[in-house]
């Protein structure tokens, strides 16, 4: 009885740390960025100690539920260059190259079906952040699919994607949206506004 549940919970929370940790390297990278739009998120706080900090949360999720957290991972890895696959990276080769890599490696370690779901969650998750920042980054020149291919063409994309991950995972599917939901909370609880409180302390003096 408390086996099924048991492991309902593993699959949530190795998705909640998994994703944390995703969202604290992907902080990370995007640092001075933000903090040139006047966020200073916690990634920019902690510094080179993000990098440590994620790789804590990536090894509980995988200590939970291998399976999920692995397809989140390897899934986000993979679709943060779907729409630049010609880019040359720092290990020099083509993003297209380690796109298969990424996901050759998630298929030998989770299987095809966990891996075609953390593609398709990750893909939902990164697009319908693309089509909620569309304006903002069309202002600032930041990478953003829905600018480079269009809206419409996004969301009927988008919209595919949710029905691939909800055939792989109906569970793990709700419980992304969900573990989503949390972590932009705290995102927003935890990120400091510069300009604002610059702006304050101007018209306190």
């Amino acid at each position: 009885m408390f086996g099924g549940w048991l492991e309902t919970l593993h699959v949530a929370l190795a998705l909640l740390f998994s994703g944390a940790a995703v969202k604290l390297m992907d902080d990370a990278l995007d640092a001075e960025f933000d903090l040139c739009q006047g966020k200073r998120t916690l990634a920019a706080r902690l510094g080179r100690a993000a990098l440590p900090y994620s790789l804590a949360m990536l090894a509980i999720g995988v200590a939970l539920n291998p399976g999920m957290a692995f397809a989140a991972f390897f899934g986000s890895y993979a679709v943060g260059m779907f729409a630049r696959p010609g880019e040359q990276l720092p290990t020099r080769l083509p993003a297209w190259v380690e796109i298969v890599a990424a996901i050759a490696i998630s298929v030998l370690l989770v299987g095809w079906r966990d891996t075609l779901w953390g593609v398709a969650m990750m893909a939902v998750v990164d697009w319908l952040d693309d089509v909620m920042d569309r304006y903002r980054d069309a202002q600032t020149g930041q990478f953003n699919v829905v600018v480079r291919f269009g809206l419409i063409e996004v969301l009927f994309a988008l919209l595919g994607m949710f029905c691939v991950a909800l055939y792989a995972d109906i569970e793990a599917t709700i419980f992304a949206f969900i573990v989503l939901v949390i972590l932009n909370i705290v995102s927003e609880l935890t990120t400091v506004r510069i300009l604002v409180h610059d702006e304050e302390a101007s018209e306190s003096w």
